[in-house]
């Protein structure tokens, strides 16, 4: 039994929960979710980690034959530890709990969640397996793993959508456009191998870096109305960070953490953070 546990715990892929739970987060801290009772916190929190794990675990069950290429890659039912069908059971259990949890806050927080899953099921699992779709691939990613994750927590908290929720909105999904991508590029040859019809795989792995670079390098625009609605000094230290980014970017081309793309992400970290802190100070 505790090596049954093991393994759907390793299926659940826990330690790549990370990204979704600071994007929940940041819709979290935007539409003040902190100042509700401590219950409607706890309830929302449990709805994204149960939709966290249904993505990573249903990806599992559906990404078996690529994921047999590629050894460093630990896929549990690839190992035999559990069969597809536990593995597809329990992720539709996952999903099934969070769709019920969603209910206490409202319609319209649960028929978000159901697009949510919906997405994220026809991202991994035929026929539609939209992850071999391109183009369909980055845009599906970009709304379940960006956009609906910061706008569920808004409309649990918040209720009203404004301007500033629209605008993070968009640039959370730009930026999981250029995760998936990034993610694709690590996973070319097993793709190719796999025969999956990625983003990558059609554009060709060259063109894939160039369009990872252009999308980096206009990452900033995203972000800059965003700014601008705060107060000055607020965008004054926006200005100054991007500026920092920018040059990394085109002048350090050959260091590890721009070359990986780490840069983007800690540009990315910081810039929220900043807009949390002065935003709750309004």
């Amino acid at each position: 039994m505790s090596i049954d546990l093991k393994s759907y715990l390793k299926l659940l892929r826990i330690k790549n929960w990370r990204g979704y739970f600071l994007i929940a987060s940041l819709g979290f801290f935007l539409s003040r979710g902190f100042l509700f009772p401590v219950r409607d916190i706890i309830f929302f929190y449990l709805i994204i980690l149960l939709l966290s794990g249904f993505g990573f675990s249903i990806n599992d069950c559906f990404d078996t034959e690529e994921d047999k290429l590629d050894k460093d890659k630990e896929n549990i039912i690839v190992l035999k530890k559990i069969s597809f069908k536990s593995g597809l059971v329990f992720s539709i259990l996952l999903a099934v709990l969070g769709l019920v949890l969603s209910m206490k806050f409202g319609l319209m927080v649960f028929l978000f969640c159901l697009v949510e899953i919906l997405l994220i099921l026809f991202y991994s699992s035929p026929p539609l397996r939209i992850k071999s779709r391109p183009l369909l691939d980055l845009v599906s990613h970009g709304l379940f793993a960006g956009t609906l994750l910061f706008l569920i927590p808004v409309l649990i908290f918040s209720k009203n959508l404004i301007l500033l929720h629209y605008l993070v909105a968009f640039s959370i999904f730009y930026f999981s456009v250029t995760l998936e991508l990034r993610n694709h590029l690590e996973d070319y040859e097993t793709d190719r191998k796999a025969d999956l019809k990625t983003t990558v795989c059609v554009l060709g792995y060259k063109k894939s870096e160039k369009l990872l670079r252009y999308l980096a390098i206009f990452y900033p625009v995203t972000l800059t109305p965003i700014f601008l609605l705060i107060n000055w000094q607020c965008f004054l230290i926006f200005l100054a960070l991007t500026l920092t980014f920018l040059f990394l970017v085109l002048f350090k081309k050959n260091c590890r953490i721009v070359r990986s793309y780490g840069v983007m992400d800690t540009y990315a970290h910081i810039c929220f953070i900043l807009l949390i802190y002065y935003y709750l100070r309004i």
